[in-house]
């Protein structure tokens, strides 16, 4: 479906996919079928464009390298990397909250693998000058430049040490500069945002307007584990949420009561980019277990007027993020924090409280007075309450 016609002069296609997590559920699936199978529904689009974007967001180790704290089973297995390449991906972002689950072993390990598949790697590696670093290469017969990002701070690079790249203003400002004069085409991968809701937070509609004054062409956001919005503004088309592509909801410490049917939308996006960028998406929906299977009828109306009644209000995205959002997110850190508790998890009930910041409080003092209202049971395709 078309989202955004492109001008005259497009110079490249570039299908792009969410969080991609074979763990689980969906492990236990590509070991009896075939990881192919897993990325059968995504392929026919990734296929189709001049190259295809994923976020791997966990490392590629073993179940005994993952660090204390983690999941056992935030890891993929070797052969992700490979069908991922035979998929249609042929850039991979590793700077997320997971990347350095299994160490520096892990993230060697994933770029080693990623590597051998053919695949571009960006957004970590073993310095900060490494990680920083973009991805080069030559298609349809366009320079591109591509660079990657997390938003946050527990697992960056240093001088010395092996990590993400971190989102940074100077930074980033040095970077897309740098990249923007040797390339035709620049395109940025970052990975922040607040988990399970619709609307982005205010710091993220900064930065988003930060890439759009650099002129950048593509900016793929992801992490928040649901589709969001989309906006044009000039030649910067930006993608605020891919959602996720393959992921077991049911993984991890828990599963989240939050955005339950939310999560199930997905979907590939095509940007078309030039003067003047366009956008196709080809719907799709997770399985009960996370894996993406093509949809029609009603499921795909679905997933169709989420995306387009969340981009229509991107408008006003920073009220109804404080009216809609904020409750919804509130509803998942106490999720969090009780889960923790019953599970005598003292050091990750720190770490939560701890992790509270003076932007924080705002956000707090909105969800208690929203509480209730329409955000905490939204339909994903109507905006309305469901209970």
């Amino acid at each position: 479906m078309r989202l955004l016609e492109p001008g005259a002069d497009v110079h490249q296609r570039v299908a792009a996919i969410g969080d991609v997590g074979l763990i689980g559920r969906v492990r236990a699936r590509a070991r009896a079928n075939g990881v192919d199978a897993v990325f059968a529904a995504l392929a026919p689009a990734l296929g189709g464009a001049d190259w295809g974007f994923a976020n791997l967001e966990f490392p590629i180790g073993r179940a005994e390298w993952v660090r204390g704290g983690r999941a056992a089973e935030f890891h993929h297995d070797d052969d992700v990397a490979a069908a991922l390449f035979r998929a249609g991906v042929r850039v991979v972002s590793l700077a997320n909250n997971h990347v350095m689950d299994c160490g520096e072993r892990g993230l060697a390990r994933t770029l080693e693998t990623c590597g051998a598949a053919g695949l571009e790697v960006v957004g970590a590696g073993a310095t900060l000058e490494a990680a920083r670093r973009p991805a080069r290469f030559v298609a349809a017969g366009r320079r591109l430049a591509v660079l990657g990002y997390f938003a946050g701070k527990d697992g960056a690079a240093s001088a010395t040490g092996w990590g993400f790249a971190p989102l940074e203003r100077g930074a980033v400002m040095e970077d897309v500069a740098a990249a923007r004069a040797a390339a035709d085409l620049v395109v940025v991968s970052v990975h922040w945002g607040s988990m399970y809701v619709d609307f982005p937070p205010p710091r993220v509609m900064e930065w988003a307007e930060t890439f759009e004054s650099l002129g950048v062409d593509l900016v793929l956001g992801h992490h928040p584990h649901v589709l969001q919005g989309y906006r044009r503004r000039g030649r910067t088309l930006t993608l605020f949420s891919l959602g996720d592509a393959v992921l077991d909801p049911a993984s991890g410490d828990f599963e989240a009561e939050v955005a339950a049917e939310a999560r199930r939308a997905t979907g590939v996006f095509t940007a078309s980019l030039g003067v003047a960028p366009g956008l196709d998406f080809m719907p799709l929906r997770l399985d009960a277990e996370g894996v993406p299977e093509a949809v029609t009828g009603a499921d795909e109306a679905a997933v169709r007027e989420r995306v387009l009644r969340l981009a229509a209000g991107l408008e006003g995205a920073e009220s109804r993020f404080a009216s809609e959002s904020a409750p919804m997110l509130l509803r998942y850190e106490w999720q969090s924090l009780t889960t923790y508790v019953r599970q005598g998890r003292w050091g990750r009930v720190a770490r939560l409280l701890t992790s509270l910041r003076p932007r924080h409080v705002p956000m707090l003092w909105s969800a208690l007075r929203h509480r209730g209202g329409r955000g905490a049971d939204a339909d994903p395709a109507t905006g309305r309450t469901t209970r």
